[in-house]
């Protein structure tokens, strides 16, 4: 009743993948002139690239899987980072720049700049997904610095769109500089902490100025002309520095990160041993006025960071901790403080605290009801 035969679209690709092999595999005799075979090659690639490209997105984003897979707490690879960044930035300024090959030298010409589109497209693909689960650890979910991973996620999966993002950078200034200089920027945000124990709100700055320097001179390439171009390309660089310096809080403060967090009904300040742990609900009687807490921050080596601790009742901040200059590391480093009303007794209520950096950069809350 109903027909054998595949999907028209899945089998005219297939039929085209076949033909393809076929043709370079079978059609093209031993003995042929080089440069015979390099014309009907090129011929082939111009009749049916769009199909390798497809298939090829759809194999990289299977491969940006695997990174997301292989960078899950391996910092040892974060240097590999600056080595990809920098053979991207090349490869963009080569793959960017205008050609004059004469007519003869026009195959030659499309393989080295096809060469070096793959290669940047690659670069940009692995160093995005490989920083996506570090800057997903310091995320707060309900927060704005989602926005950030977001924003870095979206441009993992358009770096891997080949057909796409290839005539984007090839044909946009303004698309190669924002997207290298964010690339360049997340990734120099979490280096500079973790390899030169900067603090989070001083890396953020400088790695937004170093992005910038690094990504203007892709604004130069290409063909354009007049001041509009330009005008569009730091229009830009003044976007980027202005998210990153004025609008810190749109960035995870990474490498930091919440461990756990310990609701208490006391704390021995000596030992910084919770008494009597609370978990999920608790009456307000029987906190004798008090309520303690003990947050552990962790960082993959000696990173400094000044730290607070913002409390809220139903939504409403209730009182902010001192700023503390902590120096966050493997083993963990605790930060508490408690809550100790002037009435007393606590409010019944849903309380939530909220841990902070000095330029209230959240990246992790916990709560608990008093009933």
């Amino acid at each position: 009743m109903f027909p054998s035969t595949p999907a028209p679209r899945l089998s005219h690709m297939w039929g085209t993948v076949r033909t393809v092999t076929s043709a370079i595999l079978v059609s093209v005799p031993p003995d042929i002139d080089p440069r015979r075979r390099i014309e009907h090659l090129d011929q082939l690639w111009q009749r049916h690239g769009r199909v390798f490209w497809v298939l090829h997105s759809i194999w990289a984003l299977g491969a940006g899987v695997v990174v997301l897979w292989l960078a899950h707490e391996r910092y040892a690879f974060l240097p590999w980072v600056v080595g990809c960044l920098l053979v991207t930035w090349v490869s963009t300024l080569f793959f960017s720049r205008p050609t004059t090959a004469p007519a003869d030298d026009a195959w030659s010409a499309r393989f080295g700049r096809s060469l070096a589109s793959y290669l940047t497209r690659v670069m940009y693909q692995h160093t995005l997904f490989f920083l996506l689960p570090f800057y997903a650890y310091s995320v707060m979910w309900r927060s704005w610095n989602v926005v950030f991973l977001i924003v870095l996620a979206v441009l993992a999966v358009l770096a891997c769109l080949d057909l796409v993002f290839d005539r984007w950078i090839r044909e946009s200034p303004v698309f190669g500089l924002v997207f290298f200089g964010s690339v360049a920027f997340g990734a120099l945000n979490l280096l500079l902490p973790v390899g030169l124990e900067v603090r989070p709100d001083v890396a953020t700055p400088i790695a937004a100025v170093v992005a910038l320097i690094t990504a203007a001179p892709l604004a130069g390439r290409g063909r354009a002309r007049g001041r509009g171009p330009w005008l569009r390309v730091a229009g830009a660089g003044v976007a980027l520095l202005v998210v990153a310096v004025g609008f810190p809080w749109l960035v995870p403060p990474v490498p930091l990160r919440l461990e756990r967090v310990t609701f208490a009904k006391g704390l021995d300040r000596t030992t910084l041993e919770p008494t009597d742990v609370i978990a999920g609900e608790v009456a307000s009687k029987s906190l004798r006025g008090e309520l303690a807490v003990i947050a552990t921050v962790f960082a993959p080596s000696n990173v400094p960071a000044r730290v607070a601790l913002d409390w809220y009742l139903d939504r409403t901040l209730v009182r902010s901790s001192r700023e503390v200059e902590i120096v966050a590391h493997v083993g963990g480093f605790r930060f508490w403080d408690s809550l100790r009303p002037e009435a007393g007794t606590l409010a019944p209520g849903a309380y939530r605290v909220v841990l902070r950096t000095a330029d209230h950069r959240v990246f992790g809350a916990a709560g608990v009801r008093i009933r």
